[in-house]
């Protein structure tokens, strides 16, 4: 009896040995944080962090570096174009514009030098593709459209020619972004009440802008994708 007794006290104690103890461990910190079953709370905390801590999105940074990197320093004042009488030469006439891609190609191609030095381009790549001068390019289509829509119909305050050395003054971009305010005065000061239209209608923000007042008049309005 005591030999079985004996026994059943060893095979007890190898079941026990063998699943644990009934009793469950006391609980740590650590298993009081989320677990997922697949990694340990440590390497949770650790995605998280390195989530919270993720750079933003490429797009933007590129974009917001792109605007400073392109923004003058102070957004440039409105000026009488140094190429009145050059466009006179061409035969151009200054009371009625017409489309750029209305001129003859006699008159167009004296054009191009022009609009080369009022944007401040070393060579005429600065929107066309070298070798191929008829292929089209974002910036052939935005000389284009602000050709029709600020060449064409405004003059200045006094009835004066406005041409893309007016604003550009020998520089492609011409406006610092980075003060709203500062830039919203500006532009009623320099564009609002320096600029008339040719038909002698109001000069409003919604001549260049739309009635909704869009800013990106480019993409927005023009429909010329980046």
């Amino acid at each position: 009896m005591k030999h079985a007794a004996l026994a059943l006290a060893l095979w007890m104690g190898a079941f026990a040995g063998a699943c644990g103890s009934s009793t469950p461990p006391p609980e740590t910190a650590a298993d009081k944080n989320d677990f997922d079953g697949e990694s340990s709370p440590d390497e949770g905390k650790a995605t998280a962090d390195a989530e919270g801590a993720k750079p933003e999105k490429p797009e933007k940074a590129a974009e917001a570096h792109e605007e400073e990197h392109e923004a003058p320093a102070k957004s440039t004042p409105l000026q009488a174009t140094k190429f009145e009488a050059d466009l006179k030469k061409i035969g151009i006439n200054l009371k009625k514009i017409p489309a750029l891609e209305k001129l003859p190609a006699g008159q167009k191609k004296k054009v191009m030098p022009l609009l080369q030095k009022a944007l401040g381009y070393d060579t005429c790549e600065g929107c066309h593709v070298e070798g191929d001068f008829k292929k089209e390019t974002r910036d052939m289509k935005i000389a284009r459209e602000m050709w029709r829509n600020f060449v064409v119909p405004l003059r200045s305050e006094s009835g004066g020619t406005l041409f893309c050395d007016s604003c550009h003054a020998g520089n492609e971009h011409v406006l610092n972004r980075k003060d709203k305010k500062a830039l919203q005065a500006f532009m009623e000061e320099e564009y609002q009440n320096k600029v008339a239209r040719a038909n002698k209608e109001d000069m409003e923000c919604g001549t260049c802008h739309g009635d909704a007042m869009e800013t990106k008049i480019i993409e927005k309005l023009w429909n010329i994708p980046k």
